[in-house]
């Protein structure tokens, strides 16, 4: 009878699988989590490396190498059912073909390891892309940045990164460094692999609301680059620009929570693309720090007027703000002193 031995690793790849099921079971059936329903589900496939380290179905050929050509497209998939809302998983199974394929070449492991890195490296760049792209955009069209700027996502993005670099690295070393060396490696990596799916799983299900206009905001983007083309708009920008801060400054509008270029636009009866492209082009910003400009410049003088600290909490969220800590980094950002730090330098004057 031969036994099996079962290593710390093989716990945490037991683990790991217990953790990717029951996080499927989390959000399944929710349209913005398809993509990270199917990360998790080749993280629930972790039990095979068990099987395959522990040299069970040594008859068969290696299928974690060709699992690992699919995490690259997996992770650009999560980011960008997470931005748009209408991902359809049939229009993006393309991507998952090289995996299916890599199956079949699996003998070769080390050369379809290599071709996942690759692979791994260029999705991971646009996944950072696009989410670039997405916080520029929402910076242009909403003052709730820090609430939907996803930056949960970007973290866990860039801790893949460095974990991939690091594991490319143990597995290139393998036949210079002690055995012991490695065991403990990878038990880090696998350890830290797991904790990241947790914290994924975890912010995800805790993201509150979605920006669901991306679509829109693209467009956005491409009409403002026309609109931009033609420099004898840029004096027309001026004009609209001066139109909106009359209306900003008689109606008061922008100390509403939430305040959005869309209902900017539907008040001034004009389209987003060419409000947004006013503000930038005609006022030499982003909608975002227009406003809360506007609403900081708001908060400065009804603190000149109290010079006191005790309720700066309230006059903020009467001025638009929905959170302390987005109010504060508003403040800093626009004054170079915080809430508390500009009251007093009132108090000396």
């Amino acid at each position: 009878m031969t036994l099996i031995s079962i290593y710390p690793v093989n716990i945490l790849h037991i683990i790991f699988t217990t953790i990717a099921v029951l996080g499927i079971f989390m959000v399944m059936g929710k349209p913005q989590y398809k993509g990270l329903v199917m990360l998790l589900a080749l993280h629930s496939l972790e039990f095979i490396n068990i099987i395959e380290e522990l040299n069970i179905t040594r008859q068969y050929w290696l299928v974690t190498p060709a699992m690992q050509v699919a995490l690259g497209p997996l992770y650009y998939l999560l980011v960008k059912n997470m931005i748009y809302r209408d991902f359809r998983v049939k229009a993006h199974l393309i991507h998952l073909m090289p995996a299916v394929i890599a199956i079949a070449f699996t003998p070769w492991w080390p050369q379809v390891l290599a071709i996942a890195y690759i692979s791994l490296a260029i999705y991971l760049v646009m996944s950072f892309r696009l989410l670039w792209r997405y916080r520029v955009y929402l910076k242009e069209t909403t003052v709730d940045y820090d609430g939907y700027a996803l930056g949960w996502l970007f973290n866990t993005l860039t801790v893949v990164s460095v974990i991939e670099i690091v594991d490319f690295t143990r597995l290139n070393l393998q036949l210079v460094l002690d055995i012991e060396v490695l065991v403990h490696w990878y038990f880090i990596s696998t350890f830290i692999a797991l904790s990241l799916t947790s914290y994924l799983i975890i912010n995800a299900i805790r993201q509150p609301e979605l920006y669901n206009s991306f679509e829109d905001m693209e467009s956005i983007s491409l009409k403002k680059e026309k609109l931009e083309q033609a420099d004898k708009e840029h004096q027309q920008a001026k004009v609209i620009f001066a139109d909106i801060e009359n209306y900003l400054t008689n109606s008061q509008s922008f100390l509403q929570a939430k305040y959005s270029l869309r209902d900017l636009s539907q008040s001034l009866g004009l389209s987003e693309q060419l409000v947004s492209w006013t503000i930038n082009k005609g006022g030499d910003i982003n909608f975002s720090d227009y406003i809360n400009g506007k609403r900081i410049n708001v908060v400065k003088a009804k603190l000149q007027e109290q010079k006191q600290a005790a309720n700066i909490l309230a006059i903020a969220f009467d001025a638009g703000f929905s959170s302390k800590s987005t109010f504060n980094a508003v403040f800093k950002k626009q004054t170079n002193l915080t809430p508390s730090e500009y009251i007093k330098s009132l108090n000396n004057n």
